[in-house]
This record gives structure tokens, sequence and C-alpha cells, in this order.
């Protein structure tokens, strides 16, 4: 009996799991139809709650759980989880969506924005690190996703780095939600800080180097694996190549898979063998995902050296951590390291199930353990500005006010006070403080056209026709192109020097060109000049031609090697052949009443943008404040009078940060070819690392006209989170050339050749295309 019971329940309790109180509160909570704030340190099982309520069946037939992370490694690491755990999961990264209506959709925040402006939402929504809030750069797309939940979605929302998590829950209460927030801080693997010297074992005295040092008496004292962030990306390797110099290379790991091996740089390959290994976003994305991070999380990684700016993309622990300084690279910036992030960077240590205690090793100026704690949560003072603009637009298509709209959003924003859009109050014109930086202003080209005024140029004008039907800009006026001897010294053919066609009486001058082709010798006879000989291949001893023939000779020999015929002159004893060059096909371009223009008259003219509106209710003229999001608005031609998003706003409402203001910038150039933009807006989020020396194998795509038809229309404005110096803040210029490299097959090529020299990598290459 008591084999047949045990038997019974062989190998259940491997899998059976028991929620924590706090885990079964926050299950109770979300049950009830509530909202729910985790706050629980990292590794203690905050996904446990979400899993459990899945797997209880919380979601009825053809309801929807949304489960976001902060980035797309961490999206596609759980998809990729729940898939081998046989879930119907689907995932939406903005780079990769599949399986779109699956009960489970795992996505990055951002993809969930047009659902919510529309008022609709999942069953459940998840946030996951919602101390996203505080992010410079996305805090603003998270709150605004938070603001805009419909009442009938659940919100989960949880972080082991935040220190006003109630705070938080009585933001959603005065939302009209019901909130309630469950808090642990207990650690399933409890932290210990510890001194290098504090090791219980030290490296030989012999070896000096403070890396070496640090990473052989880890591993000796047996508290390896050992994760060390660094401040950049040249650091991490150089770290990683000292300590690479002194372990031995027992038990390699080879790179058995054809497959891994070709996505796998030979530097990695090289530290494998030690067990070391490097982590950073300029990898590809093959190189860290399926090589590095999963041999990290089966504990095969003696030593990780990763980057701080990509510890939140972390997705494995280890038993030991140092962080190796209080600085690091954000972009083209030096940031400190906030107590919130050192948090989150210290709490990789300590592995559940295998560690009893997990180890914050300290040199003497790095972090301890004690400068780590959760961040108070608080919103910047900025606000979403393609949110609100998109909230404007479809209040204006219901015919309700677009200014009641905007400061309805505002009115939910995770802020007591109440954030001014500047919609309200008087202001004197804009002051000096204003004063464009280094004389950028924005300005709109103009041609003169035929008739003698300035018009916009339009689409797809541009274009060839024969030089005689074009006119072109002499002292003052349009004239016939012919007339105008420096048009026609643009097309002479080669040899030939230019001529005057007209006579002196003739009312109209016009030009051709002119080549000597035969003298006069004795008996009555011509002699082809030299150049004449060379041009139609005669020999110089069939060069002589009788005069009665030789014009008609000469017209058959040149028929085809010199534009039309005009006619014979002669000047001295030397015969001259003219030629007009009124069918030469050249470039013009067509005005508004289709008449060719070469090479038109065009100028640059100052967009001046009022910041005025009115107040339809009382007919008031109002002027924002200098400074506020209304203000800039208008000087940036997003909305009109009325409050009405424009064209340009509406366009720049369907992006994020200020992408949207350098695609209507684009398209607002008309002579600017579509199929060029689309080349070129692959700069527009790749960030500050594309600016590079010659290679030797890039050719230039012209993408720095993106960048000129910003400033062109809104000059050197600074905006922040949207425009600095005239362009979007993550615009990043030569990108569209990389990435046409890459596309060509020659990416290797221009790594391997600038190598040390160059400041981006496979994986930035791979983001911009991404992005693109």
């Amino acid at each position: 009996m008591e084999g047949s019971l045990s038997s019974a329940f062989e190998g259940l309790q491997v899998h059976l799991k028991v929620p924590d109180l706090w885990q079964q509160e926050a299950i109770r909570f979300l049950d009830e139809g509530q909202d729910v704030i985790v706050s629980a340190p990292t590794g203690a099982g905050k996904t446990f709650i979400f899993e459990t309520l899945y797997n209880q069946g919380f979601l009825s037939s053809g309801e929807q759980a949304v489960y976001t992370v902060p980035t797309r490694a961490l999206a596609n690491d759980k998809w990729r989880e729940w898939e081998t755990a046989g879930w119907d999961v689907g995932i939406a990264t903005g780079d990769v969506a599949e399986n779109l209506d699956a009960p489970v959709l795992v996505a990055t925040l951002e993809t969930q924005r047009e659902a919510m402006l529309g008022g609709n939402g999942p069953r459940l929504l998840v946030i996951d690190e919602y101390q996203m809030i505080g992010d410079r750069q996305r805090g603003l797309s998270y709150e605004l996703a938070i603001a805009l939940a419909p009442a009938q979605t659940q919100l989960l929302m949880m972080s082991g780095s935040v220190r006003n998590p109630n705070k938080v829950g009585d933001w959603l209460k005065r939302l009209g939600r019901k909130a309630s927030v469950v808090t642990t801080s207990e650690r399933p693997v409890p932290l210990d800080e510890i001194p290098l010297e504090g090791l219980p074992r030290t490296a030989p005295k012999k070896y000096r180097n403070f890396w070496q040092r640090l990473a052989l008496s880890t591993l000796l004292s047996h508290y390896g694996p050992l994760l060390i962030f660094a401040p950049h990306r040249k650091s991490a390797e150089k770290i990683a190549w000292k300590i690479a110099e002194v372990l031995p290379e027992d038990q390699p790991i080879e790179l058995t898979d054809p497959k891994l091996a070709q996505h796998c740089s030979a530097d990695i390959r090289r530290l494998l063998r030690k067990r070391i290994a490097w982590h950073h976003s300029g990898m590809s994305f093959a190189e860290r995902a399926a090589v590095v991070e999963p041999l990290a999380k089966a504990g095969q990684l003696r030593v990780i050296v990763a980057t701080m700016g990509l510890a939140a993309g972390i997705n494995f622990s280890v038993r030991s951590v140092l962080v190796s300084d209080t600085q690091y690279q954000d972009g083209p910036f030096q940031r400190e390291v906030t107590p919130d992030e050192l948090l989150q960077m210290f709490g990789r240590a300590g592995r559940r199930g295998l560690d009893e205690v997990g180890f914050v090793i300290c040199g003497s100026q790095s972090p301890r353990l004690t400068d780590a704690r959760p961040l108070e949560l608080i919103r910047s003072h900025e606000v979403d500005w393609p949110t609100l603009l998109r909230k404007m637009h479809l209040a204006d298509h219901e015919h309700s006010s677009p200014f009641a709209a905007a400061r309805e959003v505002r009115d939910r924003l995770f802020s007591k006070s109440e954030v001014h859009l500047g919609f309200q109050g008087k202001s004197q014109s804009d002051p000096d403080t204003n004063k464009p930086l280094f004389d950028l202003k924005p300005t709109r080209k103009e041609i003169r056209n035929a008739a003698g005024e300035w018009e916009t140029p339009g689409a797809d004008r541009e274009t060839e026709t024969p030089l005689g039907n074009a006119l072109a800009f002499y002292k003052g006026k349009y004239r016939p192109a012919s007339a105008i001897s420096s048009v026609i010294e643009q097309f002479l053919p080669e040899g030939t020097r230019l001529g005057r066609l007209s006579g002196k009486g003739d009312s109209q001058r016009k030009y051709g060109f002119e080549i000597p082709v035969a003298t006069s010798r004795p008996k009555d006879q011509l002699q082809l000049t030299k150049n004449i000989c060379r041009l139609t291949g005669t020999p110089k001893s069939e060069s002589f031609l009788e005069a009665a023939d030789a014009e008609a000779m000469i017209l058959l020999l040149l028929e085809e090697k010199l534009p039309e015929f005009f006619d014979f002159a002669q000047r001295g004893n030397t015969l001259y052949y003219r030629g007009t060059l009124d069918h030469v096909e050249i470039p013009v371009y067509l005005d508004r009443s289709d008449t060719p223009l070469f090479q038109p008259e065009v100028r640059s003219t100052e967009i001046r943008n009022e910041t005025h509106y009115l107040d339809e209710a009382t007919g008031e003229e109002i002027r924002p404040v200098h400074g506020s999001p209304a203000h800039a608005w208008r000087k940036l031609g997003l909305i009109d009078d009325h409050g009405i998003p424009t064209q340009r706003g509406v366009l720049f409402s369907f992006f994020q940060h200020g992408e949207g203001l350098a695609v209507a910038a684009a398209l607002e150039d008309t002579s600017y070819p579509i199929e060029e933009i689309i080349q070129h807006l692959a700069n527009l989020r790749a960030g500050h690392r594309f600016e590079f020396d010659e290679t030797g194998v890039i050719d230039s795509l012209g993408s720095e006209r993106l960048a000129t038809a910003c400033r062109q229309t809104f000059g050197a404005s600074d905006y922040s989170g949207y425009l600095r110096l005239g362009l979007p803040s993550t615009y990043g210029e030569g990108a569209a050339e990389i990435v046409q490299v890459m596309l060509s097959g020659k990416l290797h090529d221009v790594l391997s050749g600038g190598k040390g020299q160059l400041d981006f990598g496979p994986g930035d290459v791979e983001r911009a295309f991404i992005e693109w």
C-alpha cells in the first residue's frame, strides 16, 4: 500500500510550487477585479503571480493578457520560455509581430499605444519594471499607457526598485481605479557585501592588475560565476581581455554548432575557450541571445563583463557581482549611476536554488551595497507631445474641443500638482532668450517662376527637356537658354568652343558651338584640321578635299559626331563648322505654368511661426507662455490657432519623440525624392555612433539631406526629448549608409577594416536596420 501511494505521487513534488503569502495576496486581489502593484526584490518571484493566474484559468475564452517588458531581448526571452512551456503565446516588439491574437501576448509597452488611444485594451495588462515611469527617454510612454488604460483593463504592475508604490496606488485610485499594493522585502537569496581583500582566498602576489586579482580571487574562493559591470563597451572588452590573460584554458567552450559559430565573432570564440565573455549592445543579437546569455544562464561562464547601460536587459544571474564605476556611458553623454540602477545590478547576484547567499564584491573605488536603494518615483516635468496631439486630433474629428481633450489627458498624469500645457494666460512677445542658436532659423526653399513670382517647389517637377525649349535666369529676368553664353558653355561638345550664331542686327542673341574643320591650300584645295581627322578617324593622307566638295564631305563626316549643324563660316584661310545645342537634353524645373527653367533662381525664406491662438469661447487672443507645450507646438507648426493639429502635427503624432518632425520636414520638401527619404529614415533612431571617417567601402547616399531638411524647417531648435539643434534627439548621421552596406553584404569589410576606430558594432547596425 505504501509503495502504491508513493508511486502515485512520484515526481509530483518536483513540479508543485505553492505561492508565498504575498504572491497569494496579489492573486486574490486580481481575482477580485482589482489592479495590483507588486513591490518585491529581483528574483523574488513576481512573474510567478502572472504564471499562476494564467494556469488557474484567469482568462475566459477570447480574452487576452498583454505582458509588457522594457526591452526586446526580455520579450524574446519570455516568449521562448512560455512557448517551451506549451502556452499559446504571441509577441509584439515593433520588429517582430507573431500570433497577435493569442491569449498571452508578450510585448514592449509602446506597441500598445494605439489601442490605448482608441480606448481599447486587453483583459489584463502586465507592466513589468514599471519604474520605467521615471526613465528620461521612455517614462512618458509608460505614464500615458497607464493613464489611458480603459476601465475594463486590469493592471498588474511589478517592480523591485520603487520606494513609493503606495503613491502609485493613490494615483490609480485618483483615476477611478480600485487598486491594492502588495509588498515584500524578502529576497530568496540574501545579499552579502565583501571587499576584494576579504575573499577567503586571494590571487598570488605576482598578479598586480586589479581585474586579474579580482577574477582569480573570486574563482579561487568558489564565489564564481562573476559578473562585472563596466561603464562602456571599450572598458568591458579591455577588462575581459585582461582577465583572459591569466585564466587557464581548462574545459574550453567550443561552439560545435556551425550556425552558432557563424554568428559569433572570433574574439568571443577566443574568450569562450577561457569561459569568459563580454555583453554589450554592440554585439549582434544572435551573439548575445543565442550564445552568451544561454551560457551565462547555464552557469558555463566563469566571468561576464557587461555594460551598465544594458543592465536592465540582462536576464541571467550569477553568484557574485562587482560594479566597476559610479558613471557610465548613456548615448553621447556620461551619466551617474543612480541608486535604483545599482539595486538592479546588485540584484543579479545570487542564483535561486543554487546559492544560499549572493555576493556584492567591492573594490576601493566601486559602489557598495549601501549605495543601492529603491527609486522615489516621480514624473518628469514634460508631457508626451505625440500622445496629446493624437488625442487632440481625435477630438477634432469627433467635433469636440482639442483643448479639453489635452487637459483631460493632462489631468490623468502621475502628478498631484497641475501640469501646465500653456493653453491659458497671456505673455508678451517671445523674449530674447528665444533667439535661434547660431542664428539658424526655420526656412523654406522657394523658386522664382517664369512670371517672376516666388513659388514653393512642387513634387516631381524636376525633369529634362531640349535646351532650345528652356528658359534661364540672367540679369534679372528669364531669357531663352540658347541666348545666354554661360548656359551654352556648360554643354559644349569636347574640342569645340563657344560661338555666336546670331548676327549683330538680330533682335535675339543665339549661341552655339564652333570648331575649325579645314584650312585653305593652293590649287583650290582644303585640308582637314588635325582635330577633325582625329574626331572622324580620317588618315592624314586622305585629309585633302576639293573646295567644291569640301562642305558636303565634312557634313557627311561629322553627321553623327556633333550636335545639330547650323552653318559654315569662313574666317581668313580657316573654315569653321557651327552648330546649335537646341536639341541637347538638359535638367530643368517645371514651374506651376509648366515652363521649363534651367537653374532657376532659388531663395530660402524664414518661416515665421506665430505662437498665438484664439479662444473661440471668448474670442480672446492668447499668447502661451514661452517654454510651454502650447508655445512649442505653435512655433513648430503642429497646431493651428484653434488648437487643431495641422497636417504636420498629425504626422508627428504617429511617431515617438521627435522622429515625426523629421519625417514631416522631409515630406514637405517636395523636391526630395520619396525613394531617397525612405533610405535616409534609417538615421532617425540610430543614435550617435554612426559618425565615421572614410572606410573605403562606403558610398554616400546623401543622407545628410534629411538633417538639412530638418534644420531648414525647424532651425536649430532645442526642445528636450524632441529636437536637439534642429534634429531628433535619437538622430544618427551616417546610419543609412551603413545599413545599405549591410544589405550589400559588405558590413564585415567595414567592421574588420575599421576595427578599433569605429564606434559601432554589428548590434548597432542590426538595431538601426530593425528600427528603419
